[in-house]
């Protein structure tokens, strides 16, 4: 394998606080400071870094562990199974409105973020989810302003090179065609017999909002997991550019330091330390001579805006942070696509759990993957998802027809005409508990992906090492069950147990489980309409201070996130040089 990336320690890049005087300021201060290395960070870092007249600093919590299993799509996104490497795990608060339940939070937590951890699945979302950006009056946001950064990034394998798909992009992707389970097969001929028609390519712009589709996978040519590290900011690109990119991994940024004159505030640099704790002997501090961006994801980016003075006034008083603004938006209005699985036992050959049951096919399948890259530890968890307004679904047949508009319901430019359900079609068990051993299981996984329940991301102490309080807020608006009633009716095809709204409505309460697409905590937006950025992604009120990744998104989108977190990044980058020219 090729070398690995330049790490750097916090006393190499920054130095210690109290800061030396007689230290040479232009040994800590880089042009743009980037604080978060995942999945919208290194593309920020990587298009930032082309200027060879610029110099960047990333600092990441995790680690880079660029080794040949975290390429590997099936074994690395396995982060279920005890401590993974590159994924932090927490418990949310109390689910007030789902019998009290806690779920665990997920983050990713190396170079690439989520990305190293992921499904993998390259879903953009249908154009009214970016035209409700723009409606929502973010300028510049809806989807011909986003599409050429989807494009920009992309290359894939699976479709030709169009206007709205890219064949020239570092970010590579590929889908699967066929199953090696025949399930997935039945459960696919089914769905088309209920209303949705297949689609080949499901980020096309003109796809209906009632669709079926195999899903496109971040993966290249030799089938290995393409995160936005190893596409972005792979190991070739991270050397060349070692001189005025600077890595620095196993890190934890404690704030952003902001400066107070007259009636302006600027941030002017990061305060951080190694990560680990019987390390942690000094605090470091690097400074920025343009801007600081954010890119820590939903939970991160707010977490650190609250520890640097940015937040709801009365509970950073309440945690005994100096306030610096009072902005009620930052933790606020976190969206995330809930969920319930629906599982069927299904032969064991038919499911990935064969894995589990049979050593010597899981021999079979990692020597075939060493060898060929072709092998079930290639494909995702999940290949196949049907989307639908629920509104569409007939409550005597469960089967999806357009309505009174005819065909115009289905016109998924329009944001109103947007899918609410995505129905993941999915090899295994993706419920919370786990099934006996030796039963195959096939999921009908049935996520809201437009939720109006809303939560909230708070500070539990002022330890920047402790994991934020999250508050999921699921259920909190009741109107949330109507659409899940229908996706698991349709799942279940009707059913004695499922006729009473009651019952069924208990069942979601205990079954209901996250999908772990968390957006909108730093939410983009004017100022009176509560949010945190504006359509450059400045915070608001703060100089030099921008954020870019899934917390800025106006309102959740739906589809799987990372797709979308890439185009951000990619913008924010354009907007930044654009700033600076």
């Amino acid at each position: 394998m090729a070398p690995s990336v330049s790490e750097h320690t916090p006393r190499e890049v920054g130095t210690p606080l109290p800061v030396d005087p007689q230290v040479r300021p232009e040994t800590y201060t880089y042009d743009y400071i980037i604080v978060g290395g995942g999945t919208a960070g290194c593309v920020v870092a990587s298009r930032l870094s082309e200027d060879q007249k610029v110099s960047v600093l990333v600092i990441e919590q995790g680690p880079v562990d660029d080794s040949w299993l975290s390429r590997v799509p099936l074994a690395s996104g396995n982060i279920y199974e005890g401590e993974h490497p590159m994924a932090l795990r927490w418990w949310s608060e109390p689910l007030r409105h789902a019998n009290n339940r806690f779920l665990e939070i997920f983050q990713g937590k190396a170079l690439g973020g989520a990305s190293r951890v992921s499904g993998m699945l390259y879903t953009r979302g249908t154009p009214g989810d970016y035209n409700r950006w723009k409606e929502l009056g973010n300028e510049g946001w809806g989807y011909d302003d986003l599409l050429p950064y989807f494009v920009k990034s992309e290359k894939t394998h699976s479709h030709p090179a169009s206007a709205y798909r890219g064949r020239e992009g570092v970010w590579q992707n590929r889908n699967f065609a066929h199953s090696p389970y025949k399930v997935t097969d039945y459960a696919d001929r089914a769905c088309q017999k209920l209303g949705f028609p297949q689609v080949p390519d499901p980020n096309a712009p003109n796809v209906p909002a009632a669709h079926i589709a195999v899903l496109d996978s971040m993966q290249d040519e030799k089938y290995r997991r393409n995160s936005t590290f190893l596409a972005f900011l792979p190991p070739h690109v991270a050397q060349e550019r070692k001189e005025r990119l600077k890595i620095c991994p196993n890190s934890v940024v404690c704030r952003v330091e902001l400066a107070k004159s007259g009636g302006d505030v600027r941030a002017t640099g990061v305060h951080f330390e190694t990560a680990n704790p019987r390390k942690a002997d000094a605090q470091y501090v690097a400074k920025a001579r343009r801007e600081v961006i954010v890119c820590a994801g939903a939970m991160g980016s707010p977490q650190i805006l609250m520890l640097s003075g940015l937040g709801p006034k009365a509970h950073l008083e309440d945690k005994g942070v100096d306030v610096v603004l009072d902005l009620p938006a930052v933790g606020s209005h976190l969206s995330d696509h809930m969920g319930v699985p629906v599982a069927v036992e299904v032969p064991i050959k038919d499911s990935l759990h064969q894995l589990e049951v049979s050593p010597l096919t899981a021999v079979k399948e990692v020597l075939k993957y060493a060898t060929t890259g072709r092998s079930v530890l290639a494909r995702p968890f999940q290949n196949l998802s049907a989307f639908f307004p629920s509104r569409l679904v007939d409550p005597a047949s469960h089967a999806v027809s357009p309505g009174p508009d005819g065909a115009a319901d289905l016109d998924a430019r329009v944001p109103a005409n947007r899918p609410d359900i995505e129905m993941m079609l999915l090899t295994n068990n993706c419920a919370d508990v786990d099934t006996p051993k030796g039963v195959g299981v096939f999921t009908l996984a049935v996520a809201l992906v437009r939720p109006r329940s809303e939560g909230a991301v708070r500070l539990a102490t002022a330890n920047p090492r402790v994991r934020p309080a999250v508050d999921l807020g699921y259920l909190s608006d009741p109107a949330d069950y109507a659409p899940l009633r229908s996706g698991i009716r349709l799942a279940l095809r009707g059913g004695a147990s499922a006729s009473n709204d009651e019952a069924l409505d208990a069942w979601i309460r205990a079954h209901l489980r996250t999908f772990c697409h968390f957006t909108s905590t730093c939410r983009m937006g004017a100022e009176e309409r509560e949010s945190v950025v504006d359509a450059q992604l400045r915070v608001h009120g703060v100089k030099g201070l921008r954020i870019a990744d899934t917390s800025v998104f106006p309102e959740i989108i739906g589809a799987h996130t990372m797709a979308p977190a890439v185009a951000v990044a990619e913008k924010c980058a354009d907007m930044v040089k654009a700033a600076w020219a």
